[in-house]
């Protein structure tokens, strides 16, 4: 039997806002496992842990919702072309099925990789903002000067 949380339980659970939960369900980044006649949503406890990874995603890596939306759904994809690929006794098409779950899985590679290389600029400008504030003697301590001058190399 699949234990269902009503949206005030799930915000104290994750800190969410009720606000913010019916925004997931809007762009589709969290639709509720069920939703009852009077539109009452109710959370499953995989909806929580999806919340648990959309706020991972965004917290740790600065992903945008569309982009952890896309991550999730490719997770996804990939799980239920693995799991057609598992159950088929047609060699054809698992092996299409796990063709499928490689492809999503190498854009969502391709994606990552995309995502390393800005996070890469950002420190190398970052890593030269310092250099040339200790070059113009700013003491090593010091934090907040960088922000006010701004400014990319």
């Amino acid at each position: 039997m699949t234990t269902f949380y009503q949206i005030g339980e799930v915000c104290q659970r994750t800190g969410l806002t009720q606000r913010t939960l019916h925004y997931y369900d809007e762009i589709g980044i969290l639709v509720p496992t069920e939703r009852l006649t009077g539109g009452q949503r109710l959370y499953s406890t995989a909806d929580l842990e999806r919340i648990g990874r959309i706020k991972n995603l965004k917290q740790l890596l600065g992903l945008s919702l569309s982009e952890i939306k896309r991550i999730l759904d490719a997770d996804e994809a990939r799980e239920r072309y693995l799991s057609a690929a598992q159950t088929d006794a047609d060699p054809a098409r698992r092996n299409k099925a796990l063709e499928s779950a490689l492809r999503v899985t190498e854009d969502q590679l391709q994606s990552v990789r995309g995502k390393v290389q800005q996070l890469g600029r950002l420190q190398r400008q970052l890593a030269r903002q310092v250099r040339e504030l200790r070059r113009l003697g700013a003491p090593a301590g010091c934090s907040g000067i960088a922000a006010g001058l701004g400014g990319g190399s």
